[in-house]
This record gives structure tokens, sequence and C-alpha cells, in this order.
């Protein structure tokens, strides 16, 4: 592959060839056609910031219009104030986008510390629209203004300044239209740019596994809350750029954005682009404005069937929008070569130096779900480095106990203790950095992610250093018998596997106490036997709780064993023991396990 070639080809120099091959075009049409572009690119630019929000982490938001039409507002209120004064509107520019950013961070404080659930994130966010669209068309008459600046209800506020690239004390010119077009396009540029280096850091793979997998991003110690309100200020903040430029190039704005068809139209965009391409979100932009305009004129109510008819064809035709298409045709005629992402340096060591195993205690436990106690007065206590195995009949408790050992559940009463100090009112991502990790009953991994990324995003909890957590991730991988499929993606690894790479997932986050919910579920016998030794090698290097159906497997780990029937404690000793306990024959093991020894 020629050097040439390698540069177009690359994710960081695509997006500086189409800004400089749509630098280009400005020079060959007209002002009018260069103002009508610029607009395209500013709605694009709006569509960007959905498609990092919901299409990068999973976020599905009606607010972006919300966010663009207060900038706008913003930008126009503190250029006609200051502007005449200054002789620049930067000032109001950078205000805009940090107002807009603010907005966003407050309304997903709410959302996302209040741990309010998809659809309700898309309810709330819509609504919050539709109040600022009745609060601004209330707004008529001169009483309503802040300073100069009239909010006009809904004729909108009129006279906002243009864009002046001068700063304070150092007036700028006026922008002609060739000028707006040339900001406007690098501004978008810029701002993509910004966005491709974000999602390439560790950040931005955090973001990824948030969108995939948020429990497990949570159990490995991420702060999921907080992630979630980071992105979604920064798509906050990219619309609220699109708004304040879009209110400098037309020197107007009204209530229109903040209205349901046009919070719609956003999500359009994306969807006609390529939801979670980013690249898709400003050529959707510009082929519905191109289609509006083109046939808008033509047919009756012309923009309305349009944009309608975009949303049938591509829910029935282009389902995964036009990028994806595109790429699939390329694909065809231009074969890929795989890509594949080598460690730096030899695999480490499976666990960071120093860890020991701590004890965890349990102290009179108690779980309530409405009059029905899962968990009823349960203590148990778990010793450093010492395995322990828990059993029982469906519906004992066994699982609800371990989601009240690492957060995901509260108690109703009682207390859980970690190395002697309480951690009974820590979430769980504070519990994970803490060192207790979880192997789930059903294996929680990042299906879409190739497995060595998913040992990555463990270690990377742990670790915070890109190489290192690869060849942390490399020993795991190396450890649990998957070195072999580090490039395959997660979702095609056999059900065994998936369970074997979500214990290592576990292991990568290197775990004082580790809980495994039925560790050899759907596992062939030779798969079982490997655990068995996989499970004994960590036991020797942390406190390991094991829940498991399969007797014979408990049988082979030879630990303390503890029985719980109807949330209660039934009885504790080796299996040995247990099996001439009346009580634990009669309610779990059965009177034809004691007569066959297991």
């Amino acid at each position: 592959m020629t050097v040439a070639r390698r540069v177009l080809l690359s994710p960081l120099s695509r997006p500086v060839v189409v800004m400089l091959a749509a630098l280009l075009l400005g020079l060959f049409v007209s002002d009018f056609q260069k103002l009508t572009f610029a607009l395209w690119v500013i709605y694009g630019l709006l569509a960007l910031s959905l498609d990092l929000v919901w299409g990068k982490a999973g976020i599905f938001s009606f607010g972006q219009t919300a966010f663009f039409g207060a900038a706008a507002y913003l930008y126009g209120m503190i250029a006609i104030n200051v502007s005449p004064t200054s002789g620049e509107t930067v000032t109001a520019l950078l205000g805009a986008v940090l107002g807009a950013a603010v907005l966003a961070a407050a309304l997903g404080y709410f959302m996302f510390y209040g741990k309010v659930g998809d659809v309700y994130v898309a309810i709330i966010t819509l609504a919050s629209t539709l109040v600022l669209l009745q609060v601004m068309t209330s707004t008529a008459g001169p009483q309503y203004h802040i300073g100069k600046a009239e909010l006009g209800g809904y004729n909108g506020m009129t006279h906002i300044p243009s864009m002046e690239f001068g700063f304070p004390g150092h007036p700028g010119d006026q922008m002609s239209p060739a000028d707006t077009y040339t900001l406007v396009v690098l501004l978008a540029g810029l701002t993509y740019f910004a966005v491709l280096l974000l999602l390439r850091s560790g950040f931005g793979r955090v973001i990824a596994a948030v969108r995939e997998n948020e429990l497990r991003t949570e159990l490995l110690g991420y702060d999921v809350r907080r992630a979630k309100l980071i992105i979604f200020a920064a798509g906050g903040a990219i619309a609220g750029l699109a708004g304040a430029v879009f209110a400098g190039w037309g020197n107007f704005m009204n209530p229109a954005p903040f209205s349901l068809p046009a919070s719609a139209l956003v999500v359009i965009y994306v969807l006609l682009g390529g939801r979670g391409t980013l690249a898709g979100a400003f050529l959707g932009a510009v082929a519905v404005e191109w289609l509006s305009t083109t046939l808008g004129g033509v047919l009756p109510s012309g923009t309305t069937l349009v944009v309608g008819g975009i949303l049938i064809g591509v829910v029935l035709l282009v389902p995964g929008g036009l990028i994806p298409l595109f790429t699939g045709l390329v694909g065809r005629v231009v074969p890929r070569r795989p890509s594949m992402r080598r460690v730096l340096g030899r695999p480490l060591p499976a666990r960071v130096d120093g860890v020991r195993g701590q004890r965890l205690e349990a102290h009179n436990l108690v779980k309530a779900f409405g009059g029905v106690k899962a968990i009823d007065s349960v203590s148990l206590d778990f010793p450093a480095r010492e395995l322990h195995c828990l059993i029982g009949p469906n519906g004992a408790g066994k699982s609800t106990f371990f989601n009240l050992l690492v957060g995901r559940y509260s108690p109703t009463a009682g207390t859980i203790l970690h190395e002697g100090r309480p951690i009974t009112h820590l979430q769980p991502h504070e519990r994970a950095r803490r060192g207790i990790g979880i192997k789930l009953q059903v294996p929680s991994i990042y299906r879409e992610l190739s497995v060595r990324e998913n040992v990555w995003l463990a270690a990377f909890a742990k670790v915070h250093n890109p190489p290192r957590a690869a060849a942390v991730g490399d020993g795991v991988l190396v450890r649990v018998g998957l070195i072999e499929r580090a490039e395959d993606p997660a979702g095609d690894l056999s059900h065994g596997e998936q369970q074997w790479l979500e214990i290592g997932m576990v292991l990568a986050s290197s775990p004082e106490v580790i809980l495994l919910d039925e560790p050899t579920a759907g596992m062939t016998r030779e798969e079982t036997l490997r655990t068995v030794e996989l499970v004994r090698n960590l036991a020797q290097q942390a406190t390991v709780v094991v829940v498991e159906h399969d007797m014979e497997f408990v049988q082979r780990l030879d630990a303390p064993v503890t029985v719980l029937h109807q949330g209660r404690i039934l009885a504790r000793g080796k299996l040995a023991e247990l099996r001439r306990n009346e009580d634990v024959l009669d309610v779990y093991l059965g009177r034809t396990f004691r007569a066959t020894g297991g």
C-alpha cells in the first residue's frame, strides 16, 4: 500500500481530506450557495452532537435542538449587548457553547444520577425541549428582554450580529459569505476531529463499553453515570456550537428549533447517514436538506412529504444508513486487510503486585421485594484467600445475595464489611474499585468487541495505562486459555468460552474478592474440569466465593459449603458432611445423592 493511500484511508486523515474538498468547493459556487451550504454543515454539526450521544454512547436524546436553540438565543443576547463595544463575537460564541454544555450537564446530572431509564431519558429530553418552546413563545412584547436583546416571542430575536472574529479590544471585520462558509467548515471539521480523538482515547473505549453493556462496565469499576454525564455535556456543547453559529449566520432566532418536528428531524439526519458513523451525521443532514430544497417547492407540503418519505425509506431500505451501505459496497470491491490490535511488549502476569485477597463479611443481611424476603437475616464471613461455595435450590437467594455484596441491590437491613470497613453505602463501581469482582449467572461480556478488547477494558479500569492494560489483558487470556481467540468477536465464542472470558475480565481487574455465579453452567465435562483448576488457582491469590448447582464441581473444589434455602442459611460444612444432613437432602441434594456418594 502506498503512503498516499495509507494517508487517505486513515480514520484521522479522512476528515481533513473532506474538509479540504469542502473548502475547495467554496471557490466555485455563488455567495448564496455558500450560505446555503454553510447552513447544511451547521445542521450536520447538530446531527453530530446526537450521533455522539446516541450513536456512540447509546443515550437517545430529543434534547439536542434544545441545546442548539438555547445557545442561539444566548449568543444573540451576549452579541447584541457586548459586540457593539467590543467589536467581536468570540465572547458570545464561547459563552453560548459553555451555556449549552452547562444546560446539558444539569439535565444529564438529574437523569443519570437519578437512575432514569433509557425510555424516560428520551421523554425527559423531549419534555425539556417542549418546555423551552412554551417559554420562548410566551416572551412577546418589549417587556421581555435581556439588556438590549428583545426575546420576541414566536417572532423571534432579530438584529443578532454576524460573526466577527476579533478579540475584546481588537475588533474584527464583519464576515463575508465566503468567510462565513470557510469558518463553518473549519469549525465543523475541527469538532469532528476532536470527537474522533476523544473516541479513540481510553475514555472513548469506555463509552463504547457503556453503550454495549452498562452493567458489566459498572461492575468493572467504571463510574458509568459520570461517563454518560461527560459525553452528554460534550454533545450539548457541540449542539450549542451549531446553534451559536446558526444565530450568527442568520442574524435571527425564533423558538422553532424547540418544536417536536425539529427534534425529530435531527434523528432522521442521523438515521439516514448511519447511526454511530459520525460522518453519517453530515451526510444525512446534507441529503435531507438538499432533497427538501429540491423537491420542497415542487410537491404540495413538499418538505413534510420529503422528510416522511426519507424516514420510511431508511427504515425499509437502508436501516443501517448510507455510510454503512457505501462501506459495504466498497468492501466488496476492495477487500480490507483485517485490523489487528497488537500488544506492546510481552504479556504481563494477570495480577497486580500486592494483591493478596481480603476478608468480606455480611451481617444480618435482609432483602425484601414487597412483602417477600429473598434474603432473611443472612450472616456469612469469607476469610481472606479462602474458597467458599454457596449451594441451594433455585429461588434460595444465592444470586440475590451476590447482588447485595456487589451493590446492585441495596439491603433492606444489615451490613456488609470489606476488610472491616462498611461498604453497604457504596455504589457498584466503588465496590469494584475496592477489589470486589463478580462473574454473573449469565455471561456478561461485550459481544460486539473482540476478546482482547474485553479484557483490555477490565484491566484499564485498574491500571489506567493503555499499553500496560493490553499486556495485562494478554496475560489473562493466556491464563484462561483464550489467547488464540484474542481477535475474534466475543459473541462468536462458545458458551463455555464466554464463561472463561468473563472470569478473565474479573481477573484482569485485579480483584481481592472474586464472586463466581454458576461458572460452569452450560459447560462440557472437559471445560468443567479445566474450570476446577482455574478456580483453585484463583483461590491462592484472592478470596473466592462460588455459587454452583453442579455438585461434582463443588465436590472437586473441596471447599466449605453453605446451603441457602428460602433466603436463610440451612446448613454449613464440607459437602461430605452435608451429605448426611437430612434437611439438606430433603430440600436440595436428594436421597439419591447420599446413596451414590455424589
